[in-house]
């Protein structure tokens, strides 16, 4: 199920500007980053999407300093003829290498034609092992999960219209009210929002957030600098929906 966000309207401002740099797409894992680049890539007539996690892709990086060369061998690895069409490179899981991020300071500078667009999670860590980072020559958006306004576009397009009447009409308060508690249940998370609008059952759910759950703790393991920072960093993760729980009952 497709899900409008807002930032795509911001995709399309930064495609229009004059002064236009690469773009680094910032965000958890799973808020529909991947997702949002490649439903914004329908806006140009050529796309490549490399993926950093794939050792290929990664590569690719590090084998060249030169732009141009790593243009040529991206275009040689996924089949693409370079031309004058209006292209978007998307690079994925940028986190993956810090010599990839590194790297997109020349894009602006020596291919400012080309459409840039990186987006990674947990990009602090990785920002700490890059030694000459690309300021003022890279532009941020930050992807967070969904809103209740696009919650509303997903489950009631037309609640949504009604929520930014002043005041909201009687009717349709109760209704918003219901559609609040719903989002509020089901959380922010692209892919438990598009379970959710198909069937309605709240205990579906669970599997897919436990699979996001685990997912963080696993990611631990990349980013602890040692084996007592993995523990606290998982034990947070594990503890923390309890602990809320309890500091709402103490209250």
């Amino acid at each position: 199920m497709k899900i409008n966000r807002n930032a795509y309207k911001k995709l399309l401002e930064w495609k229009d500007s004059k002064h236009r740099k690469p773009l680094l797409l910032r965000g958890a894992r799973q808020v529909g980053k991947t997702t949002l680049v490649r439903q914004f890539a329908k806006e140009f007539v050529n796309y490549i999407e490399l993926t950093l996690e794939k050792e290929a892709d990664r590569q690719l990086f590090e084998k060249t300093d030169e732009i141009r060369e790593l243009l040529s061998s991206i275009y040689l690895l996924k089949q693409v003829l370079p031309g004058n069409s209006p292209t978007l490179l998307f690079i994925d899981e940028i986190q993956e290498s810090p010599k990839a991020i590194q790297l997109l300071r020349y894009f602006y500078e020596e291919k400012p034609d080309l459409f840039v667009i990186a987006a990674g999670s947990l990009l602090e860590f990785a920002l700490k092992q890059v030694p000459s980072f690309p300021v003022g020559r890279i532009e941020y958006l930050t992807l967070h999960p969904i809103n209740f306004d696009e919650f509303l576009g997903v489950l009631n397009p037309g609640a949504r219209e009604v929520l930014y009447r002043i005041p909201i009409p009687e009717y349709a308060h109760h209704i918003l009210l219901k559609l609040f508690h719903e989002y509020a249940i089901t959380g922010g998370m692209p892919e438990v929002i598009s379970n959710y609008a198909e069937d309605k059952n709240i205990a579906t759910l669970t599997v897919i957030y436990k699979g996001l759950w685990q997912s963080y703790k696993d990611d631990a393991k990349k980013y602890a600098r040692n084996n007592t920072e993995r523990k606290v960093i998982r034990h947070v993760i594990e503890t923390a929906p309890g602990l809320k729980l309890k500091t709402r009952l103490l209250h």
